[in-house]
Order: structure tokens, then sequence, then C-alpha cells
């Protein structure tokens, strides 16, 4: 039995009716709905809509449901990944929807541990909040004081309390920090064990969007028996970096030993430089336009969720010649670039899956706007408009493209994110607007337990309740066909 139809057989007794009574409210098959309840069989999303009706539960109470059947279906380790991505891109929305100023001013913090430090050049603490404390002293000490502060951690992803600390100090900061952490997962997971990288992916990518941090995340692969592949030392394998210090902690992070000699600084600056030197890249930042969009490469692409449809398909020199600015100082150089780039993506990727937004689309279709600089072109016309939007159309009604429309009540996605599932990486897109300008930011995930997972949920994605049906994506295209023409 299951935890879903131990739930189910829970509901059924508070309702107060019966199998037969509850499948004839709902107008379903009484022996289905007792299998169901037995553990025997799971529900079709079309009884699963029923029988909550017939339950008259709340939305809180039908989500909670459709999780525990997500379990039954594809057990707990890949219903939990969905999760933690399906809270990523809410929180990668959220994150980008609200700026927020820089204008926080970093002050230290006085505790006891202040008073107790000598000018010895170490310092031991044997207790977690000691611990804790002496971390966040030191981060605070070097935003506060270092010109141009810098953090290294080698410390297990599971210390989600460290990356909340530096991302609460940096939000808002007027500081500008670097910051490279080196991540260790095991090579061997347990079986029942979420994806370690999925779960620290959450606060990875959050310290990522924050514009005042320049930001490289390495990760690296260990097993227990092999000390190899651990720090300098296995009584304290993880340590901390900053200007002026380094702190190495125990595996139970409950001790720890504050060093500030410049030789052990250096020593550890240089373990640190072999690890990044053994590891893999997690996420790599960049900002420059090109690298954004990676125009000079071709892309192998399998999804992508954005909140515009793919209308790289139909862009040709003919339409770019229409639309970009020729005023602009390296038009035509840009303008080649263009027709090669959008050549390649026809080319390559004739069967691309695409999730897009309709509040996007619409606003699309009212002003032209695009998310390229401003410069480089101008407001697409409202012919062109149209007539991408009718390619669109006709591709889903025929089946020759795979559109899907987010339901922009089920999942949070602004206009500022795209999301491409391409072969051996996620590369997630941000473009947003700052002081009247537009910003680009981009980066890639490569570790190939993240790029799995993000895989299985896009394509589970496509037959989730996140997308509408393909008669009511039509619907609406059709409504914002006559809106263009009004």
């Amino acid at each position: 039995m299951t935890l879903f139809s131990k739930r189910i057989e829970e509901l059924i007794i508070e309702s107060g009716e019966t199998v037969a009574s509850l499948a004839a409210i709902g107008g379903i098959n009484r022996t289905t709905l007792q299998r169901i309840k037995s553990g025997e069989r799971l529900p079709s999303p079309e009884f699963f809509c029923n029988l909550s009706r017939a339950l008259r539960l709340s939305p809180v109470e039908q989500d909670e449901l459709a999780q525990l059947l997500e379990i039954a279906r594809v057990g707990e380790t890949v219903s939990y990944s969905r999760r933690q991505i399906f809270d990523l891109i809410e929180m990668i929305s959220e994150l980008t929807e609200y700026k927020i100023p820089f204008s926080k001013e970093i002050d230290l913090k006085v505790s006891p541990l202040d008073n107790q430090q000598s000018a010895e050049p170490i310092e031991v603490y044997s207790d977690p909040m000691a611990v804790l404390n002496l971390i966040e002293n030191s981060i605070d000490q070097e935003l506060f004081s270092a010109a141009q502060p810098e953090l290294k951690l080698c410390i297990p992803y599971t210390e989600s309390k460290v990356y909340d600390y530096i991302f609460q100090q940096m939000m808002g900061n007027k500081k500008k920090l670097n910051l490279a952490d080196v991540l260790g997962f095991r090579q061997q997971a347990a079986a029942d064990e979420p994806g370690q990288a999925v779960a620290a992916l959450r606060h990875l990518i959050a310290l990522s969007l924050l514009e005042n941090i320049n930001y490289r995340s390495c990760y690296y692969y260990f097993s227990p028996e092999n000390s190899v592949s651990m720090p300098v030392t296995a009584l304290f394998p993880y340590f901390i970096l900053t200007s002026d210090r380094v702190i190495t902690i125990s595996a139970t992070f409950s001790q720890a030993v504050l060093y500030q000699d410049t030789a052990i600084i250096d020593l550890y600056r240089a373990e640190f430089d072999r690890l990044v030197a053994r590891s893999q890249t997690f996420i790599e930042e960049s900002t420059d336009l090109f690298e954004v969009y990676t125009m000079e490469q071709i892309r192998q692409l399998k999804h992508v969720v954005e909140p515009l449809p793919c209308f790289a398909y139909y862009i040709d020199r003919e339409l770019l010649e229409a639309n970009m600015n020729k005023d602009f100082p390296y038009y035509q150089t840009l303008l080649e670039m263009a027709v090669n780039h959008y050549g390649n993506i026809q080319r390559e990727n004739p069967n691309i899956i695409n999730v897009f937004s309709l509040k996007n689309l619409e606003q699309f279709m009212k002003d032209g706007h695009l998310n390229f600089p401003d410069e480089v072109y101008d407001a697409v016309k409202p012919a062109d408009r149209l007539y991408l939007l009718g390619l669109v159309r006709d591709d889903l009604a025929n089946n020759r493209r795979s559109y899907y429309a987010i339901d922009e009540e089920q999942i949070f996605m602004n206009g500022s994110t795209e999301f491409s599932n391409e072969q051996n990486l996620i590369r997630v897109i941000l473009h947003y607007r700052k002081n009247n300008q537009l910003v680009f930011k981009a980066f890639e995930i490569y570790e190939p337990s993240v790029v799995t997972a993000f895989d299985d949920f896009f394509t589970n994605m496509t037959n989730s309740r996140y997308v509408l049906p393909k008669e009511q994506t039509l619907a609406e295209l059709d409504r914002l066909m006559q809106l263009c023409d009004v």
C-alpha cells in the first residue's frame, strides 16, 4: 500500500462517504476507486480530478494529494527533484521580478567571540553555534574591511546556512564580492537519496542571480575510502578562505580552527587551486551578449522554456532586415551573424519542445518588444508580429512543432527568464531592465545528475498540469491574432 492509497483511504473516511456513494457523486467507476484505495492501481488525470471534486478537496489538499500520487508513480527521488526544480523556477522569477536596490552597508556584529579573540594566529572553536558565529563574523569582516572582498569555500552542499547568510548579506549590498566554491559529491550516493547536486542548486543559483556577486562554482566526486580526493586534512576536511584568514572545519561542523598565519593561508590557497584544477564547472556565468546567446556556436536543443514561442524557426534575412536598426554601428556584421545563428537553429534543431508564456506573448503582440538591446532593433512591426504568430498557430494546429503554453495559474514564470536543455548542459538566460538598460546574464549548469533532473522535469512538464491543453492554447492564439488585427 502506497502513501497515496493510504491517504485516499483516510480522505474517504473523513468525507463520511462510502466508495459507492463517492463513485456516484464523482461520476467515476466504483471498482476502479476500490482498486485505487487498496493500492492496486493509480488514477488517470481525469479520474484524479473527478475524485478530488467528489471528496471536496481544497486546492492545498489537492496539491498535497497530487504530490503523493507523483511519488507513487515515479518514486520519491524523482518527485523530490521535480519539486526542487519547480521551486527553483519560481525563485528565479521572483528574484528577477523584484530587483533590489544596492543600498545596504555591512556593520560588524559584536559578539562574545570578538571579545575573546586575541592577537594569536590560531583560535579553536568547539561548539556548532560558535563555529557558525565564527563563519558569519569572518564573512562580515571580509565584506566590511576588504577593498575587493573574496570568499573561497570548500564546504558540504548541505551547509545551506552559510550560503543563505552570504545571500542575505549581499542582497542590497553596495560591495561587490568575488565568490568561488568547490563542492564534493559522493561518487556513490544511496539509491533513495535525493540528488545531491539538485539539492545544492537552489542556494547556488540564488547567489548567481545577485548582480554584485561574481560567482564560479565547481564540483568533484569523491568516495569516502579515497583520501586523495579529500582536502588537506581528514580531521578538518572543510575550509573557508577570506583575504586574511582561513577557517578549517570538522566534518560535523561542530569544531573549527581559525588561522591568521600567512603561511597557512597560502597553503590553503594552493589547496583550493588544486581542487579547482581537479574539478569540473558546476555553474559558469557570463554577461557578454554573444556568449549569452552563443551566437557563434551550433547548439543542440531538446527543450526550450522561454517567454515567447520559438520564433527562431521563422526568422530569416528579410525579417531581420525589416526590423533591425540600420543605424547601429555594426549593423552589417550583426546581421550576418544573426542570419547564420538562426539558420543553425533551424537546420540543427527541427524538433525542439518549446514551452512559452501566453502572458508574455500577449505583451509582445501589443508592443513588439523582444529581449534584445534597444539600439540593435526597432519594435517588431504589427504585420510581422501577426505573421510570426500565424506560423506558430499553424504549426501547432498541424502537429508540425511541439508548442506548449504555460498555465499561469499553476507556475509563476516571468518574462526575464529562459531555460534551454542542451546536449550536456542546462543554460539559464536572464534579461531584465536596470536603469532603462537591458541587462543580460547567463549561467550554465554541467553536473550530469542536474542535467538529467532538468531533462526529466521538462519532459514530464508537457504532460503535466503546468501546461494548457492544445485546444485551449489554440483558442488563446486565435484571440491574440484578433487582438493584433484590431
